[in-house]
C-alpha cells in the first residue's frame, strides 16, 4: 500500500510517499521545502516530485495522510484542503494525524526516517 503524507503545519512544506508492508513502513521518497509564506505554491510540486521519485503516479496512491496541526491557520489549511481534494479526486481515504505526534515518532527513531 502506498501512502502519500503531507504536512503544512510548520514553516516547512513536507511531502512523502511511504510503502506500508505487513511488517514495515518503507520510505520511498520525501521532500521538505522551507518557506513559511509559500505553502500553496510549494505543496503540489512537492507532491508530484515525491510521486515521481517513488516511481508512481498520483493514481497509484492508496491513501493520504495529512498533518492537522497545531500550526498557523493559513499554512495548515493549505495541506488539509489539498489532502481532502486529493482524497476526493483519487477516491482514497484521507487520515489526519497530529503534527506533533508525527514529529515525536520521528524523534524517537520509530518512523521511516529514523531507521
Amino acid at each position: 500500500m502506498l501512502v502519500l503524507a503531507i504536512d503544512t503545519a510548520t514553516p516547512a512544506v513536507t511531502a512523502g510517499v511511504v510503502e506500508l508492508t505487513a511488517d514495515a513502513v518503507l520510505l520511498r521518497a520525501a521532500r521538505v521545502e522551507h518557506d513559511a509564506r509559500k505553502h500553496a505554491e510549494l505543496l503540489m510540486p512537492a507532491v508530484h516530485a515525491v510521486c515521481a521519485d517513488a516511481g508512481t503516479s498520483l493514481r497509484g496512491i492508496d491513501a493520504v495522510v495529512v498533518g492537522v496541526g497545531p500550526g498557523p491557520f493559513t499554512g495548515l489549511r493549505v495541506g488539509m484542503v489539498t489532502a481532502a481534494a486529493l482524497g476526493d479526486a483519487l477516491a482514497v481515504p484521507v487520515h489526519g494525524v497530529c503534527t506533533l505526534d508525527a514529529i515525536a515518532v520521528e524523534a524517537a527513531g520509530e518512523g521511516p526516517l529514523g531507521d
